[in-house]
């Protein structure tokens, strides 16, 4: 009798191999079940997977106490450059200095912006345009609160910003610029 893993509506078929063996064509289908089974399991949870769990106590054993102070040191100035940098874009603001993490909510705020509906087109536009990508806040039950992640180093994180106010620039409605080439006019 033939054991099929994930049952028979995954056979598609079979051929025979030299040998009088038989080859079951459900690989293709079986790859594809696997991509599905890891896709539903990462909707349940994020969480690492159990061998990364086990793995995960002798790594920090292992791991040199001038890794944990550097990536400290180096957290602390992206929560600096972040919060400085975004108050330089008008359409988002940052409440709180962020503190112990490597992400910050952000606050954005589309009356600002002239040609954009809604947070998702907002997303949609920034990744198209500047290959930013930030986590839409729909995706964490807060609509207009993008989740930005400064967990890099520190100049990739200036130039990720850097993207954010020229596409805000770009897109910010006619009588902020207006404004603005006023004021520079003045000068």
């Amino acid at each position: 009798m033939t054991h099929y893993p994930y049952g028979k509506q995954y056979l598609y078929g079979s051929r025979k191999l030299p040998g009088n063996k038989t080859l079951n064509l459900y690989l293709c289908c079986f790859s594809f079940q696997v991509v599905e089974s890891i896709i539903n399991c990462l909707n349940i949870s994020s969480d690492p997977a159990t061998f990364i769990q086990g793995a995960f106590p002798e790594i920090l054993e292992k791991t040199k106490e001038d890794f944990f102070s550097n990536t400290i040191i180096i957290l602390r100035e992206c929560a600096d450059i972040i919060h400085e940098r975004i108050k330089d874009i008008p359409c988002i603001t940052c409440p709180q200095k962020p503190e112990g993490s490597m992400f910050v909510m952000v606050k954005l705020n589309l009356s600002l912006l002239e040609d954009i509906d809604d947070d998702v087109e907002f997303y949609m536009k920034l990744s198209k345009e500047e290959s930013v990508i930030v986590l839409t806040g729909v995706a964490v039950g807060m609509k207009n609160w993008p989740r930005v992640t400064f967990a890099i180093d520190p100049p990739s994180l200036e130039d990720g910003l850097g993207r954010i106010k020229a596409f805000y620039q770009r897109h910010m409605l006619r009588r902020n610029k207006d404004f603005i080439s006023n004021q520079f006019n003045a000068c």
